[in-house]
């Protein structure tokens, strides 16, 4: 099962890193830009396997859409109408937008697709998350030698959900890259910027990174590399300024004043409610490579980076296959004429499963996500088009006004035969379906 574009990308993606960890195994030296290029290769293959996104990364995603697009048109932002259980910072999206603005301007006069923005807003993030690894593993490269360096490349390209996620607009992807500058200001003993690039990331984007950056902060204050004394030079003025940038730029875009990750904090810790949500071997070593351990421990290393392309082939083939709802907007928008009258009405599972503001192309078509109807409701009925969920009992419902115009399959299950090459495959179903309005039916 599965479109051969996609058994394509997985199969190239599998072959692609297997070939490269060969080849630099067995040099046993590792140049830093074929290493910058890889994770570029590797995280690029997931984007575009995976081009739509998923509920939890709706915020982000959409945020930066209404700043690219409605700029200080501040009432027709996305969050106003679906603001979330918690609210989050609007500082991370106003990032990306502004490296993107760019290229959306570039698309806007060619009159390309604005779905093709949601794939240059997620490579904007990906680079961001790609340049902090290689800045970290020019620190590893200089206190470790070239070996570990390239070694630390492949593995971290080779690991499925860090490179999946990397392009991905969840609020743990956006602290992302500054954890990583933080870990790598900390290697090096620069404890400024490390202190700084800590305190931004813990007030602005997720304050329990406080537990792993202050664990760390502690072990420079016990090895007296860092002073009391520094540590509050650094830390008040950091502390004070980030509490200052979030606090000024989120109560603009939420009309209120707001600490978002303060609330956050207060939702999660305070009220609880997260659910809702030996020996000595350095004589040996002096001989290491030349030892029986040495040859088994490299046999280790590239069989678990051959393990690691293997399991990220099949888990992105699979995921390929997990966002019904993105492919269901760009069918309906090549199926339907661009000039039709269209009131399109989107179903929560749509919205979870790939829909977002990107996919809406056309500027003249009526696009709802409104929560509160069902099937049965007579509101229903005032639409020319509904994506909703494949359940029979549901379309039922809608039959006397309605006829199926297209399903959309997803992903099911795995499916393990061994009598065939290769021998897992995945079992495709129905998930969601586009009615269209019988032509001889009015609105309600």
């Amino acid at each position: 099962a599965g479109t051969p574009r996609a058994r394509a990308v997985c199969v190239l993606c599998a072959h692609a890193q297997y070939a490269f960890f060969t080849i630099m195994a067995r040099k046993g030296s590792f140049h830093e830009l074929p290493l910058f290029l890889l994770f570029m290769l590797v995280a690029g293959l997931h984007l575009f396997a995976c081009p739509f996104t998923k509920v939890e990364e709706s915020f982000n995603l959409q945020a930066v859409h209404d700043i690219l697009y409605h700029r200080l048109d501040l009432e027709k932002y996305d969050h106003h109408e679906f603001p979330g259980v918690v609210p989050r910072t609007f500082l991370g999206p106003l990032f990306i937008a502004v490296f993107s603005t760019p290229m959306a301007g570039l698309l806007s006069f060619l009159e390309a697709p604005k779905f093709y923005m949601q794939i240059v807003v997620r490579g904007v993030l990906g680079l961001c998350v790609c340049l902090t690894l290689w800045a970290m593993q020019k620190e590893v490269r200089r206190q470790f030698g070239s070996l570990v360096a390239g070694l630390f490349c492949l593995i971290s390209a080779s690991q499925f959900h860090l490179m999946f996620y990397s392009t991905r607009t969840l609020p743990n992807v956006f602290a992302l890259p500054i954890v990583l500058l933080a870990f790598t200001s900390w290697m090096a003993q620069r404890h400024g910027r490390f202190i700084c690039f800590s305190a931004f990331v813990i007030i602005v984007f997720r304050s329990e990174l406080c537990l792993l950056l202050g664990l760390m902060l502690l072990m420079s204050l016990l090895s007296r590399r860092l002073s009391i004394l520094q540590l509050f030079y650094y830390a008040v003025p950091a502390g004070i300024l980030s509490l200052g940038l979030t606090v000024s730029i989120d109560s603009v875009f939420w009309k209120k004043l707001l600490w978002p990750e303060g609330q956050v904090l207060w939702y999660n810790t305070i009220l609880n409610k997260s659910s809702n949500w030996g020996i000595s071997f350095w004589p040996y070593l002096n001989n290491y490579q030349k030892s029986v351990v040495y040859k088994i421990g490299s046999l280790a290393v590239l069989g678990h980076l051959v393990a690691n392309g293997v399991y990220s082939s099949v888990s992105l083939y699979v995921s390929h296959h997990n966002y019904p709802g993105g492919k269901a907007m760009q069918e309906l928008h090549t199926l339907v004429p661009a000039t039709s009258d269209v009131s399109l009405h989107i179903d929560v599972l749509a919205a979870q499963t790939g829909v977002s503001r990107f996919l809406e192309q056309n500027s003249k078509w009526r696009y709802d996500k409104r929560e509160d109807l069902a099937p049965g409701d007579p509101l229903m009925k005032t639409y020319s088009h509904i994506l909703m969920e494949a359940n029979s009992t549901q379309i039922s419902l809608l039959s006397d006004s309605y006829k199926p115009l297209f399903f959309i399959q997803g992903y099911e299950r795995m499916v393990v035969n061994l009598s065939q090459v290769p021998p897992l495959s995945i079992k495709l179903n129905n998930k969601l379906v586009v009615l269209e309005r019988l032509p001889y039916t009015q609105p309600s």
